[in-house]
């Protein structure tokens, strides 16, 4: 019988899964109800808390800071489509502000596909990816005489 080798999920990880499916609810929740404030607020705090996971371990608060482990150029990648997630979000919020409805849908529901998009990406290049050892020793080439 063969072992399944187990993974481990830290805290972060929880934090962004959790704040990904509260937005995916209020951003349903939007689309559906025209932007109720509800929706607003909902989206808004999921946005929040996932800036805050991302960010805080950047400024030095090493309980909500990732292990260093899988693909690091997935993890860059991950973050800068992150990043791009939280303002199409913030332009979505203006569009709302203005009542210009029809737009305000469209980056919604590209915001929703970011987020899934950078969430995948973060959790492959944690997971699946696997990490490269450092190599440190100088390697000989044998050349035949």
């Amino acid at each position: 019988m063969t072992e399944m080798k187990r993974r481990n999920i830290q805290f972060p990880e929880v934090l962004h899964i959790l704040t990904f499916f509260l937005y995916l609810f209020s951003s349903s929740l939007a689309l559906i109800q025209h932007g109720i404030e509800l929706s607003l607020w909902l989206m808004t705090f999921a946005v929040v808390i996932s800036a805050v996971t991302t960010l805080f371990p950047l400024a030095g608060i090493r309980w909500l800071a990732l292990d260093p482990r899988g693909c690091r150029i997935g993890r860059i990648l991950a973050m800068l489509i992150q990043s791009s997630t939280w303002l199409s979000f913030g332009y979505a919020m203006f569009m709302r502000l203005s009542r210009n409805m029809d737009r305000f849908y469209n980056i919604i529901s590209l915001t929703t596909l970011l987020w899934a998009a950078w969430l995948i990406l973060l959790i492959y290049s944690r997971h699946a990816c696997p990490s490269k050892p450092p190599d440190d020793t100088l390697k000989e080439e044998k050349h035949p005489d």
